[in-house]
């Protein structure tokens, strides 16, 4: 029916125009100047190990986006296979799209995207612009995630080309809306986490509490 390809096309217009915004927003404003770096968000692999699609995707963003002479910092752990993300998505970048090796660094540790941003501080220190290559709703998140950890180097953040109209299809929409998910999780996560130092931290008072007035009791 007519109406129900207007409404396919209306939805996927409106997912390109949010997809669009959200990869302009929350960068500062400034000359970029110096050296650069790109970080590279890992994704899964395959179980088997293989590069998969929103690996590649991810590691075009990062090559499209790069100035002359970038240093790639690829970043993600061995969450699924044998081999670190870093390590696969590194490989497709040098073998099969042109990086040079001596412009890769890999970082195989992280297993979280905050833990992308906190294990990769050694390089991201060393830069003075700083490019957060992933898809589009789940770079912003990292972008947000890198604010709270190092508002300094927030403000050393460029802009990526994570958008391109229509470039993966209804497929945008179901990715923005896992990261959606992802975001809320880790936010839940992060409160948990929050909560637990908070108990723990009050116990640690109370035993300190307890402990003094034993000592006192026993020189009374």
């Amino acid at each position: 029916m007519p109406w129900v390809a207007a409404a396919g096309a209306a939805v996927l217009a409106f997912g390109e125009v949010q997809a669009w915004r959200t990869s302009r927003a929350d960068y500062p404003t400034g000359p970029a100047s110096g050296g650069d770096v790109v970080l590279v968000l890992g994704f899964r692999s395959r179980a088997d190990g293989r590069l998969n699609a929103l690996q590649a995707w991810r590691t075009r963003i990062a090559v499209r986006s790069a100035p002359p002479d970038a240093l790639f910092v690829f970043s993600g752990g061995t969450v699924r296979g044998t081999e670190p993300e870093a390590a696969v998505m590194a490989r497709h970048a040098t073998v099969r799209l042109g990086v040079p090796p001596d412009a890769v660094a890999i970082e195989s540790a992280a297993e979280s995207t905050r833990e992308n941003l906190s294990f990769s501080l050694p390089w991201l220190r060393e830069a003075r612009t700083i490019r957060i290559a992933s898809n589009t709703a789940h770079a912003h998140r990292a972008r947000g995630y890198l604010r709270e950890l190092d508002p300094h180097l927030w403000a050393r953040l460029r802009r990526t080309r994570d958008f391109r109209p229509l470039e993966l299809g209804p497929l945008r929409l179901a990715l923005t809306f896992y990261d959606f998910v992802a975001a809320r999780s880790a936010g839940r996560a992060a409160a948990m986490a929050v909560a637990n130092r908070a108990v723990i931290g009050v116990r640690a008072g109370e035993d300190a509490v307890s402990g003094a007035q034993r000592r006192g009791a026993t020189e009374a």
